[in-house]
């Protein structure tokens, strides 16, 4: 990804974004707080294809929604999230990728006319990874919500993804191996039923650091686990699966 000029007008004020590339798309992010990486590529390359509404949960600055419309769906897109600066960086990279759709500034759990129940065929989020209470917490807000469950917990996350999908619809996501089994037992109470998982390693033989999961709306109860994916071959160069992904952004 290589780093740019903040950028002024609706994505932000030029202190506080920068604008940056991921192969022929662009993006204007905020300096502080969530920044998207390679997890964001891998989670939209994992989600299924859908004809229908999809909704971002927690989008950052919407770069799930592009890399899904760079990737061939149609949308259209709705972004919820909680930041002003990131909600505005997000309505800048939709409209700067042609990507129909709009970003809502709001808490997930809050309602919205964009946001009737079961009007989505996908729903994809890459939430924070860290249980509110644990670790350290950033003194930057922006920052420490997006990694920790700070404004966006769990359950609530689950629910409200159940809530929005239609029957047989998709909650995509990426989450920590290392809170799997609350994930795969928290999607399932909400009606989520897990359908496939594959599990992301930086090289063979190095434990898993990154889980994805796709999780169905009133699925059967029947996980297909996935061979695992390689982020790396020898050195620091990518696996021929992850340079796929990434040339399919040239």
């Amino acid at each position: 990804m290589a780093g740019g000029e903040g950028g002024k007008g609706d994505g932000g004020r030029e202190d506080l974004c920068t604008d940056d590339a991921l192969g022929r798309l662009g993006f204007r992010q905020p300096r502080e707080g969530y920044r998207f990486s390679i997890d964001s590529v891998l989670l939209a390359g994992f989600a299924p294809e859908v004809k229908g509404r999809v909704a971002d949960l927690g989008a950052g600055c919407g770069v799930l929604a592009v890399l899904l419309h760079a990737r061939g769906l149609p949308g259209p897109f709705v972004c919820v999230e909680i930041d002003p600066l990131a909600a505005r960086c997000s309505q800048h990279n939709l409209a700067r990728a042609g990507a129909p759709g709009e970003t809502l500034c709001q808490d997930l759990a809050a309602d919205h006319p964009a946001l009737s129940k079961g009007s989505f065929s996908l729903a994809v989020s890459n939430p924070p990874f860290t249980k509110a209470g644990h670790g350290r917490v950033s003194p930057r807000p922006a920052r420490a919500r997006a990694r920790q469950e700070l404004a966006l917990e769990a359950e609530t996350l689950w629910q409200r993804a159940a809530g929005l999908l239609e029957k047989g619809g998709s909650l995509a996501l990426c989450w920590p191996p290392a809170r799997l089994v609350e994930a795969l037992s928290g999607l399932d109470a909400a009606g989520l039923r897990p359908k496939r998982l594959r599990l992301v390693h930086g090289r063979e033989g190095k434990p898993a650091r990154l889980a994805l999961i796709q999780a169905v709306r009133q699925g059967r109860h029947q996980l297909s686990v996935e061979p695992p994916l390689m982020v790396y071959d020898r050195g620091q160069a990518y696996s021929a699966e992850v340079r796929t992904l990434y040339d399919s952004l040239r």
